[in-house]
């Protein structure tokens, strides 16, 4: 997910076109990551008949913490490096802010209450973006979900489905194939409502198409 663009002037220099990382930027991210890891984490750990017993909730076994930490890098932190990419590809100024409270939130209900509440923060862009960078920077997160989740699912398709590595596989797939369905909603800063005011056609075809494979992810 990435914020509006601001369209005008930049209010500082755009940096040449290559990725370029910030430590103000780095220290965000790292904290976005390890904050979300506990909240999937957490989630994840949720057993439906001990749905209200924190202690159980908090014992998550460290496979677990290793499949969130796996899932969050990739669908979280690959999805918004893809907004920020493109974004500096063109010569903008692009860097992920956190939004901490809303962070804390989340480890709150995923540990209260067993479910994902994620407002972990979006890229920034200031620039002169057209209306269709600004469609192919936004469709850019999503794909990379798309991507991901095709990558990983052949990994599941394994007997041994009390291994590591079907564990980490499995909740790679299924989280990146939700995600890129999320985002795509044409709703608020979602990356969905920019698709869709750039190019309708382009919307509609990643929209059935991620969820044709989030169908898919969750019946395999």
């Amino acid at each position: 997910m990435q914020d509006a663009p601001v369209y005008g002037w930049s209010p500082e220099p755009a940096p040449r076109p290559r990725i370029h990382f910030s430590p103000h930027e780095l220290l965000h991210l790292v904290g976005a990551v390890l904050l979300l890891t506990l909240a999937f984490a957490f989630v994840l750990n949720g057993d439906p008949e001990r749905s209200g017993d924190l202690l159980a909730r908090l014992d998550v076994p460290w496979q677990l913490y290793l499949a969130s930490l796996l899932a969050v890098g990739s669908g979280f932190v690959l999805h918004e490096l893809a907004h920020k990419a493109l974004a500096q590809h063109y010569g903008h100024w692009a860097e992920f802010r956190a939004q901490f409270t809303g962070l804390v939130i989340s480890v709150a209900v995923a540990l209260g209450l067993g479910f994902l509440f994620a407002a972990p923060g979006a890229v920034h862009i200031w620039g002169r973006v057209t209306p269709k960078e600004n469609g192919l920077i936004s469709l850019m997160g999503p794909l990379t979900n798309v991507a991901i989740a095709l990558v990983a699912w052949p990994f599941t398709r394994t007997p041994n489905t009390e291994s590591l590595g079907f564990l980490i596989a499995d909740t790679v797939a299924l989280v990146n194939a939700i995600l890129a369905v999320f985002n795509l909603l044409p709703f608020g800063p979602l990356d969905g409502k920019k698709i869709l005011r750039w190019n309708k056609l382009v919307y509609a075809l990643a929209l059935v198409g991620s969820i044709a494979l989030a169908v898919f992810v969750i019946l395999g």
